[in-house]
């Protein structure tokens, strides 16, 4: 248990929580952990850090706490379908629990929030018609495209995209900064795996 250690941000923890609970209700569905199961596999969380995220988790639904006859301390606990449906969605994960330094999907931590403003910019742009539902499917794509994981994003899809929206708009680095800033920051991301 790592009562003395570097703290970790309660979003990294509650990261780690999930991912477990997640990894682990894929070996076996039924089955429900126990405290120890927390810390024999997550040494780097203590029991401080334990209790107050593995109820923050139960009060959101991302998982099911059975409480025993030692609260706060819980009896057990397993990841619920609401949790389990943000774990896959790369994307939505992310947003609320950013990768910890040093994790596989940190190059990209940044990319929900300018998917986000971008969405936001096409929303507010002074198009029109047919021009306007093509730039919103276009960006919910990306937006569905780059909720896949890292390892799994197709290029070529994801910049051919960029290119549509940003070609779609006259002026789009002032209407679609987002767009611009993404265009560098995918290829970033995509050239440094």
């Amino acid at each position: 248990m790592a009562e003395d250690g570097p703290k970790l941000h309660p979003k990294s923890i509650r990261r780690k929580l999930l991912k477990f609970l997640y990894d682990r209700y894929l070996d076996d569905p039924l089955e429900m952990l126990v405290p120890e199961d927390f810390f024999e596999h997550l040494p780097d969380i203590s029991r401080r850090e334990l209790i107050p995220n593995i109820h923050y988790l139960g009060d959101r639904r991302y998982v099911e706490l059975m409480m025993g006859y030692n609260p706060p301390m819980f009896a057990a606990a397993r990841i619920t379908a609401t949790g389990i449906d943000l774990v896959e969605n790369c994307f939505e994960f992310n947003l609320r629990f950013p990768p910890a330094p040093g994790h596989e999907e940190e190059a990209a931590a940044d990319l929900p929030h300018l998917v986000e403003r971008l969405v936001e910019e096409a929303d507010f742009s002074p198009l029109d018609g047919e021009e306007r539902h093509a730039l919103l499917r276009d960006v919910q794509f990306l937006r569905d495209e780059l909720a896949r994981p890292v390892h799994r994003w197709r290029r070529r899809v994801i910049e051919a995209v960029l290119y549509w929206i940003t070609g779609s708009v006259e002026n789009a680095e002032e209407i679609l900064p987002a767009a611009v800033s993404l265009q560098q920051r995918v290829r970033e991301v995509i050239d440094a795996k």
